[in-house]
C-alpha cells in the first residue's frame, strides 16, 4: 500500500506596504521616540533631586532702583513691588549641575540673570524672587519655569519658553509671550497683549485694548472695557461682555457661533473674534 503525503499550500505572500503605511509607522515610532525620551528624562530629575548630592542654596542681594529691571533665570520667577531699591533673592538647586548669577547695570537698566550650565549633565533649577520700587518697568524671561507677577506700577512684558504665568494688579500696559504653558491676567489698568503657542489664555478686569493670539488652547475674555480682538488657530474663544453693546466681527471657519450679548454696529467699541478650528462665542456679563 503507498501513501501519498499532499503538498501543503504556500501561504500568500503579505501585500506590499504603500508610502502612506509606511509613513504611519515612521511617525509612530518618532512619537514613541519623543515619549519614551520625555519619560526618561522626567524620571532621571526624580532620582537626581532626590539623591545625597541635591544641593539647594539661596542667597540675597539689593541694588539702586533703575527704570527697566530686567529678569532672566532658568527657572521660576517672582516679581512686585516694594520699598525704593531692588531687592533679590535668587534660590538654585542643583544635581551634578552649577547656575551662574550675574547683573549689568547702566544708566536707565538693571539686569539680573540666574542662568543654568546646561551643557553639563544632571539637573539644575535657578529661580529668582524679586521686589522693585513703585514705576519700575519689568521685562522677564524665563526659560524654565512659571512667571508670578502681581502688584506693579509699571509697564510689564513677560516672556515664558516652557511654564505657567500668573499677572495680577498691574498700572501699565502688559505683554506676555509663551510657547508652552498656561497664561492668566487680571486687574490691569492698561492694555494687555497675549500671544501663545501651545496654552490656556484667561484675561480679565482690563480698563484697556485686548490683544490675544492663540495657536493651540483655549481663550477666555472677561470684563475688558476697550476694543477686543481675540484671535484662535485651535481653540475655542469665548468672550463675556460688559453688558453695554459692542461692535460685533465673529467668525469661524470650523465649529459653532454664540452671540448673546447685545449688539450696536453703530458702538464705540469693537469686539473682533475669530476662530479657525473652534467654537466662537460672545456673551452676556459673567456671573
Amino acid at each position: 500500500m503507498t501513501s501519498t503525503l499532499e503538498r501543503p499550500v504556500d501561504a500568500p505572500s503579505p501585500a506590499p506596504r504603500g508610502p502612506g503605511a509606511r509613513a504611519l509607522t515612521w511617525a509612530g515610532a518618532i512619537v514613541g521616540g519623543v515619549l519614551l525620551l520625555s519619560g526618561a528624562y522626567s524620571a532621571v530629575d526624580l532620582l537626581v533631586m532626590g539623591s545625597d548630592d541635591a544641593t539647594t542654596t539661596s542667597e540675597r542681594a539689593s541694588y539702586d532702583a533703575a527704570p527697566l529691571v530686567e529678569i532672566v533665570a532658568d527657572g521660576h520667577v517672582t516679581v512686585t513691588t516694594g520699598g525704593d531699591r531692588v531687592d533679590v533673592e535668587r534660590t538654585a538647586s542643583t544635581v551634578l549641575a552649577s547656575a551662574r548669577y550675574r547683573t549689568d547695570v547702566s544708566a536707565d537698566r538693571l539686569l539680573v540673570s540666574y542662568r543654568c550650565d546646561w551643557w553639563r549633565p544632571g539637573f539644575c533649577s535657578a529661580s529668582l524672587d524679586v521686589t522693585v520700587p513703585d514705576g519700575t518697568a519689568v521685562l522677564v524671561r524665563a526659560n524654565d519655569g512659571s512667571v508670578t507677577a502681581t502688584s506693579l506700577r509699571g509697564a510689564l512684558d513677560v516672556r515664558v519658553s516652557d511654564g505657567e504665568t500668573d499677572v495680577s494688579d498691574i498700572a501699565g500696559d502688559v505683554t506676555v509671550r509663551t510657547a508652552d504653558g498656561r497664561t492668566s491676567v487680571s486687574d490691569v489698568r492698561g492694555s494687555v497683549s497675549v500671544s501663545a503657542a501651545d496654552g490656556e489664555i484667561t484675561v480679565s478686569d482690563v480698563s484697556g485694548t485686548v490683544t490675544t493670539r492663540s495657536s493651540d488652547g483655549r481663550t477666555e475674555i472677561a470684563r475688558s472695557r476697550s476694543d477686543i480682538d481675540a484671535h484662535a488657530s485651535d481653540g475655542d474663544v469665548t468672550v463675556y461682555g460688559t453688558g453695554e453693546p459692542v461692535a460685533l466681527d465673529i467668525s469661524t471657519n470650523d465649529g459653532g457661533q454664540t452671540i448673546e450679548g447685545p449688539v450696536d454696529p453703530t458702538s464705540s467699541v469693537h469686539v473682533r473674534i475669530r476662530t479657525s478650528d473652534g467654537h466662537a462665542a460672545y456673551l452676556g456679563p459673567r456671573g
